[in-house]
């Protein structure tokens, strides 16, 4: 990043993770819509308000002993002023300093007369600010004094050590949303293990899963009880999966998963960057179908709900494989009884040979009648931008059926190794449709002249909306995870070495981030240029 002011590069950076950070707080999963108008570093806002606050900080001078050095102060458009103090236990009763456009401005915390550099305040709290100017002008501010990077904290305790994918440990976490959102419960009693397959092998840095005693809303996010922490270790971006969930959230993509990025401590210690989101099952605020229980076996009932993963690895209690040799692992209902396996077993084979059959584009009585088209479409765009490794046919391929529904795809899942992040599997070149356009299903419907017309018909909508969209939600989260990625890899210090199985090593985050801008661009231009061909 290119240090434009002549200032200390710490308060630099805070003041743009800052100014990110507000972003994320009201705009989390949109565009700002007008570019801010603050001066980054300096905590100044053209405002031609009488009434104007026009710059703000917390001086090291009149806080001794809270802070080690003056903390720039963010002024924005919505007459938010933010700092964010560099560690979890700092105190928040400081001095604010700052100025007003004019003068004989009065500042006021309810009935507390603020004087600049003098006044103490309990910022514990965001705290409301009016201002009075001599014209009887007024404005309000609204003033969060945040902590370490500014994002949400998770502070996870647990009995004992986290040692396994297959047996929980009890636990407590306790959630300090940092200002950025609503938690009402803040103590969550719960049990941990860890998740995943290569990513809880392989790396130091674990993913988990969370499962609360009860549903608990978290962060913003509806309530559920079972919740998973991604590490994103292998990528340095610490992003593509999120980015990848965002896009799919706008293409509409069913079921997929909102997210948060959070600080986690692990028993005291801190382990990095973490993203929360979403644990993939049945649940009203997740994969919204049916929950199909051992007593619904009537004609009617048997139909739906079922989640199942096409996965290679075949490592669930139940599965089965398709005469074109797709491996499906049954998800919910975990405890499916043989009238329910078959069922779902017999509805799979028959909707495959329907696509495979010499009538299979037939609008009535082909594949379209198992099968939601719209679904599968929205599902391989967001596939096929991101040039999903395991897309093909591998792993993390979620499909579902509701009671008297056809099949549909998602939730989107698992996107550490998209975006040019591997370097055995064609997904690492930009240009080509080859991986997942081939995988046997979607190789089927690729040869339907009206399932190719509407891949053309939604990438001609989306082009230049959605998917630009996604150049703005890098630079955007990119700076909202300044002050963290930094902690991160202090914590783990790989950005100069190479992490199964990174295409690049770059040695530096800004760099992960323009590769990651990079591949996608690269990746958009090519799918405009050749989707005429798809």
């Amino acid at each position: 990043m290119l240090n434009l002011y002549p200032i200390n590069l710490n308060k630099y950076f805070c003041a743009l993770l800052i100014l990110a950070t507000l972003c994320g707080c009201r705009k989390y999963d949109t565009v700002a819509t007008s570019p801010d108008e603050s001066v980054p570093g300096t905590g100044t806002i053209t405002d031609v308000s009488t009434a104007a606050i026009s710059s703000a900080k917390i001086e090291l001078k009149n806080n001794l002993g809270k802070i080690t050095e003056d903390i720039p102060c963010t002024i924005n458009s919505n007459n938010e002023i933010t700092a964010v103090l560099p560690n979890t236990d700092d105190s928040k009763k400081l001095v604010l300093t700052f100025a007003t456009r004019t003068e004989g401005v009065t500042v006021k915390n309810k009935d507390t007369l603020l004087v600049s550099g003098k006044t103490v305040t309990n910022f514990s709290k965001p705290v409301n600010l009016v201002t009075l100017a001599t014209d009887g002008s007024t404005k309000t501010y609204k003033v969060m004094v945040k902590l370490f990077t500014g994002l949400p904290i998770l502070r996870l305790t647990t009995s004992g050590p986290i040692m396994s994918k297959d047996n929980y440990v009890k636990g407590t976490m306790v959630v300090d949303p940092n200002m950025e959102f609503d938690q009402p419960v803040t103590t969550i009693p719960l049990q941990a293990k860890g998740r995943g397959n290569s990513t809880w092998m392989l790396y130091p840095k674990k993913p988990y899963r969370l499962k609360f005693d009860n549903k608990t809303a978290m962060l913003g996010m509806p309530a559920a009880k079972n919740w998973a922490l991604l590490a994103n270790y292998n990528d340095k971006s610490l992003m593509r999966n999120r980015i990848a969930l965002m896009l799919g959230r706008r293409l509409g993509a069913d079921f997929t998963s909102d997210s948060r990025f959070v600080e986690l401590y692990l028993n005291g210690d801190y382990v990095g960057n973490y993203l929360l989101t979403s644990h993939v099952e049945v649940n009203e605020n997740r994969v919204n179908i049916k929950e199909l229980k051992p007593t619904n076996t009537s004609d009617e009932d048997i139909t739906g709900g079922y989640l199942l993963e096409l996965d290679q690895k075949m490592d669930e209690t139940y599965w089965f494989k398709t005469s074109q040799g797709l491996p499906f692992s049954v998800k919910s209902p975990e405890d499916i009884t043989p009238q329910q396996l078959k069922y779902i077993t017999g509805y799979m084979q028959v909707t495959e040979n329907a696509l495979f059959a010499t009538n299979a584009n037939d609008p009535v009585e082909g594949y379209a009648k198992y099968i939601n088209v719209d679904s599968f479409l929205k599902w391989y765009l967001v596939e096929e931008i991101f040039q999903t490794t395991d897309a093909r046919d591998f792993s993390s391929i979620f499909y579902y059926k509701d009671r008297n529904g056809k099949l549909g795809m998602g939730p989107i899942w698992d996107f550490d190794t998209a975006a040019g992040n591997v370097d055995y599997a064609e997904t690492k070149n930009p240009a080509s449709f080859w991986y997942i356009k081939y995988g046997k299903w979607f190789e089927r419907l690729s040869k339907d002249p009206a399932f190719v017309a509407k891949v053309k018909q939604r990438w001609a909508q989306i082009k230049d909306n959605e998917v630009k969209q996604m150049f703005t939600d890098i630079d955007e989260t990119a700076q909202y995870l300044n002050l963290s990625q930094k902690r991160n890899f202090t914590r783990w210090p790989v950005l100069n070495t190479y992490v199964y199985p990174n295409a690049v090593v770059t040695g530096s985050y800004d760099k992960e981030v323009a590769y990651l801008k990079n591949f996608l661009s690269q990746r958009v231009n090519w799918m405009n240029n050749n989707i005429a061909y798809w």
